[in-house]
């Protein structure tokens, strides 16, 4: 298949799995939370993601030799920590420790895999693509809802410009390297897999933050 082509149907693969949260949005997105208590969980739970994010971003840089992706990767970890900046201090204003938190299994394997990941193709389908995709899908959908307060939505604002600003840079990476079938083998192997891997974990947060289940 042609590489740009290829491209166009993950970005479709991810889309697809996105419409199939707007029905019955998860925990994640703070659109069906009723107190802040719950919101303080996943804001936590989020959190954690952003600092995860950050170091496996990081554990990648030595390995990947496209200097394009190596500087892209390289900005995108000092932009997790600044996230992850806004989302502490806005803990801290509501008088909780933001680091305070246990992460799920299903988290923890969900950055773990994305981490042991050692080709490019794969590494960006898997989590910029897939992952992340996700979940500025779901960061979107926040935005729009009145049912999330704004002490929640004012860091999100912030956030969401960020990742807006990247465009479609991970189908870019997959549109110019995956351009074997080997290497579309593994990144749609990729895609499955962040997209199974996310929604383990919004399984999991919305069996802690609803039924109070660790896991």
């Amino acid at each position: 298949m042609d590489s740009s082509e290829f491209a166009r149907e993950m970005e479709a693969r991810v889309a697809a799995f996105c419409r199939t949260l707007d029905a019955r949005p998860p925990a994640y997105s703070y659109i069906p939370l009723t107190n802040d208590e719950q919101r303080i969980k996943v804001m936590k739970s989020r959190l954690f993601n952003e600092v995860r994010a950050g170091e496996v971003l990081g554990t990648w840089l030595k390995g990947t030799p496209e200097r394009e992706v190596k500087f892209a990767l390289a900005h995108a970890v000092h932009e997790e920590f600044l996230h992850a900046e806004l989302l502490a201090q806005t803990l801290k204003s509501k008088g909780v420790d933001p680091y305070d938190y246990r992460p799920m299994p299903a988290q923890v394997g969900m950055f773990n895999a994305s981490e042991a990941l050692t080709a490019t193709v794969e590494r960006m389908a898997t989590f910029p693509l897939a992952g992340e995709g996700v979940a500025d899908y779901l960061i979107a959908m926040c935005l729009r809802s009145q049912k999330v307060p704004q002490w929640v939505l004012a860091p999100y604002r912030d956030i969401h410009e960020d990742e807006q600003g990247h465009g479609n840079y991970p189908a870019e990476v997959l549109a110019k390297y995956a351009i074997t079938e080997e290497q579309q083998d593994r990144a749609r192997r990729g895609v499955e897999m962040g997209l199974m891997l996310r929604q383990q974990y919004f399984d999991s947060l919305d069996r802690w933050v609803f039924e109070d289940k660790a896991w």
